[in-house]
């Protein structure tokens, strides 16, 4: 071989190396860029199995005003209440000026810059007093961002509509009667291979095809041949082009968070199955991307792109109102700590053991009932803990195709329960079929493309009596699908299989279940446990009423496997050599705390014999008279309250729960503030007016800090993501909730868009948490307290 050729071909190879070398850090940014940007995403759930979520969760790791301050720059929009909720609250003494000292002080002490030495408390009021500025221009933009901003357009507006329109067709879970059929396929490759019919934005659409053509079918091949046509127009360093990455997901947050509900399951179970077919986060952000391309070279200013996040947070609006915040939350736990201190020295519960115990949800609507119950009787001992009953299962229902998680979603459900039946079960299960199919036979009717006539004229004349009942409140017009077609007295006869379970197993539920609930002595004759549950109609947020600690569902499942377990002597003779000895005479019974009514709905009491029901009787009493109590507190804050007798309660309570008008049936979590771990001895005689969660704890019975633990790794982390949805969605509910309950139109059967397009939303409803045009959930942090050294 010549010199010349040698050289060449050493110089080609350094060169292949070289690119290769380039290729392979290319490829490193562009995988660092998306783990960050896929990081700040919060998971979202369907509305069949809606669980609360604090929609910063992305942002855990960080400082709450430094996250807020980042994505006032994503979003234009800021994430702090408005002034007049904190001018109502100074001037009527609520927050006072001692709060707002150490409010301040405290700011000072964590932020320590010499700008803020001179925070004087006069221009805090006079801040409050004026109008602060309720968007922000952004500071991180994408290019049809400045698309946007140059041709004064609404392109990424129409790009977002358009992404939904897609995501919920692919996503569809039987909504739709005319499906567009996936192959199968990954959302990036079905889009992909769809998109070339489609001509809405008529601007792009040469540069559009053009850019699809040459893409890969794999999307992180895609991903890094997009950001290279990216950056060879404009120099991203990584953390710029992470921020690009966020906002674009952040355009699209909604589905994205949705996809990124199988991106956090996958990382909790380790099953990656239905990740893996559906597609993850990254085939949104290439999808979002790809129309961002496109516009590449409609826009002058691609430099705009690398505009700097101002992580000082000079923004005086923005420091304000975090002060405010602080103060109003300092306001909120003095109070708490000075009714709770008042009471702790007057408090001794007595010695002898109760005749009931009951034990709730920590759910803050549980907290009025408990108090009502215990005032009425002495003998009458309620314990807070988390309404999943430290059950980690899920239930598959009688016939039914899959199971629902029954426990938070931080956790893996590690048994599935299924129903059964040792009476009549093929005709049950007959029944429920045929209730599925003419059910899936009148949807079809419904909603096919003449539905307009042909379903009046099948169907049509025989709903006269029915809709005249539903107007009446005298027929509860939705489905109850966990009955599907089943009488009441039918459902009696359908009981969970725990035949599935060793005697271990069982046992080792139980003690669990007992010892974290703090019960392993001193039981009464009657044990209960209450699960919870909301009752609502047309609600496709029903499930946001439900039991957060049972992944969006009512716990009685929970609770009636518990009592059944416990009620098994074989489990009972196990538990003994545990030191946990139940006495003969001592009955586990469940039932559920309906929400909406404040009814105590209790299972199975046709299992005690003559001599307990006598026993029990006066006590059903007092539950009912409970009830009617915290009925009578809880109705005067919903709207029209005008002091009624308890049947007239009842009856509007009822109607609200099955008027299919109704935008608000109970007031759910609303104004929720407080996390509690405590013995109850320190909040029995205390009114907290059902703003705080309550969870039984004695550190005398937790010698090695195992129970306080996991209190703090689960329930509180649960507490805490209904919180920050709580106020998220007070503050911003178009960005963070569900808008207005009244334009909400379900997609896929999966949540809501307002309207007939934009994003998918989560969150909760205008109407959970305002009133007339203002706040009625109070936006402050949760403030936990915990009895311990």
């Amino acid at each position: 071989m010549s010199e010349n050729v040698k050289s060449t071909t050493e110089d080609n190879n350094m060169r292949i190396q070289h690119t290769s070398h380039k290729n392979d850090e290319k490829r490193v940014l562009v995988t660092e860029a998306f783990k960050k940007a896929s990081n700040k995403l919060s998971p979202l759930w369907d509305v069949r199995d809606y669980v609360a979520v604090n929609p910063f969760f992305g942002f855990r790791q960080e400082d709450f005003l430094k996250s807020i301050n980042y994505l006032k720059g994503v979003s234009g929009q800021e994430m702090l209440p408005k002034n007049k909720f904190f001018l109502d609250k100074y001037n009527s003494k609520e927050i006072n000026d001692f709060d707002l000292e150490i409010a301040t002080k405290l700011f000072q002490k964590k932020y320590s810059k010499e700008d803020f030495l001179n925070i004087e408390q006069e221009n805090l009021v006079k801040f409050i007093e004026g109008q602060s500025a309720s968007e922000y221009m952004l500071s991180i933009r994408s290019v049809s961002d400045l698309f946007d901003i140059e041709n004064n357009t609404k392109t990424t507006e129409l790009i977002k509509n358009q992404i939904s329109s897609w995501a919920s067709a692919y996503f569809d879970e039987g909504q739709a009667i005319w499906k567009i059929p996936n192959q199968e396929a990954r959302l990036y490759v079905w889009w992909k291979g769809l998109v070339k019919h489609d001509k809405t934005i008529n601007k792009i659409q040469k540069s559009l095809q053009s850019l699809i053509k040459n893409l890969s079918n794999e999307p992180e091949e895609a991903l890094l041949t997009l950001t290279e046509i990216l950056i060879e127009r404009v120099q991203l360093s990584n953390e710029q082009l992470a921020n690009y990455f966020y906002r674009l997901i952040y355009s699209v947050a909604g589905w994205a968070s949705y996809i990124q509900r199988y991106e956090f399951e996958a990382g909790r179970t380790g099953d990656k199955s239905t990740l893996s077919k559906l597609g993850g986060l990254i085939d949104i952000l290439v999808i979002r991307m790809v129309y961002d391309i496109s516009l590449l070279n409609h826009i002058k200013n691609t430099q705009a792109l690398c505009n700097k996040v101002d992580t000082d947070f000079a923004d005086n609006n923005l420091i304000y109102k975090y002060i405010w915040l602080n103060a109003s939350e300092n306001a909120y736990r003095r109070v708490i700590q000075e009714k709770i201190l008042a009471d702790k020295q007057a408090i001794t519960l007595e010695d002898t053991v109760p005749d009931v115990q009951m034990a709730f949800c920590i759910d803050v609507r549980s907290e009025v009932i408990r108090r009502h119950l215990e005032k009425l009787s002495s003998k009458i001992q309620t314990i807070g803990f988390a309404g999943f009953f430290a059950l980690p299962i899920s239930i598959k229902g009688l016939g039914h195709n899959q199971a629902d998680h029954n426990c938070p979603v931080l956790l893996n459900s590690n048994f599935e329960i299924a129903e059964n039946s040792q009476n009549d079960r093929d005709e049950l299960l007959s029944k429920k079929s045929k209730f599925a199919k003419e059910h899936y036979l009148k949807k079809l009717i419904q909603s096919s493309a003449n539905s307009g006539f042909s379903f009046v004229e099948t169907l049509g004349l025989s709903y006269i009596a029915k809709f005249l009942s539903y107007g009446f409140g005298k027929v509860k017009p939705n489905l109850d699908f966990s009955m599907m077609g089943l009488t009441k007295d039918e459902v009696k006869n359908v009981e969970y299989d725990t035949t599935t379970l060793s005697i271990e197993q069982k046992t080792n539920l139980a003690f669990g279940a007992l010892k974290n609930m703090g019960l392993t002595k001193n039981f009464a004759k009657f044990v209960f446990f209450f699960a919870h549950g909301g009752e609502s109609a047309n609600n496709p947020y029903a499930s946001a009423l439900d039991c957060g600690a049972c992944a969006g569902h009512n716990g009685q499942g929970n609770s009636n496997l518990l009592a059944k377990i416990l009620n098994d002597l074989e489990v009972r003779k196990e538990l003994r050599k545990l030191s946990v000895d139940i006495p003969e005479n001592t009955i586990f019974l469940s039932g559920w705390h309906n929400t909406t009514n404040d009814k105590l709905n209790i299972h199975h009491l046709c299992q005690l014999n003559e001599e307990q029901r006598l026993e029990l009787e006066k006590y059903l009493v007092i539950f009912e008279e409970a009830s009617k109590n915290c009925t009578k507190e809880r109705f005067k804050y919903l709207p029209n309250f005008s002091d009624p007798k308890d049947v007239e309660i009842n009856h509007e309570l009822n109607y609200k729960a099955n008027d299919w008008s109704e935008v608000r049936p109970e007031w759910g979590l609303a104004k929720n503030a407080a996390f509690i771990v405590a013995s109850r001895a320190l909040t029995r005689n205390v009114n907290l007016e059902g703003r705080s969660f309550l969870h039984d704890y004695d550190q005398s019975t937790d010698s090695d800090l195992s129970k306080l633990e996991l209190i703090m790794t689960a329930p509180m982390i649960v507490t805490n993501w209904i919180n920050m949805q709580y106020y998220a969605s007070t503050i911003n509910p178009n960005l963070y909730g569900t808008g207005n309950k009244v334009l909400n139109n379900v997609v896929g059967c999966i949540g809501c868009i307002q309207g007939n397009e934009g994003d998918l939303m989560g969150g909760l409803s205008e109407q959970s948490v305002w009133y007339q045009g203002d706040y009625y959930h109070e936006p402050i942090r949760l403030q936990v307290f915990i009895e311990a050294d």
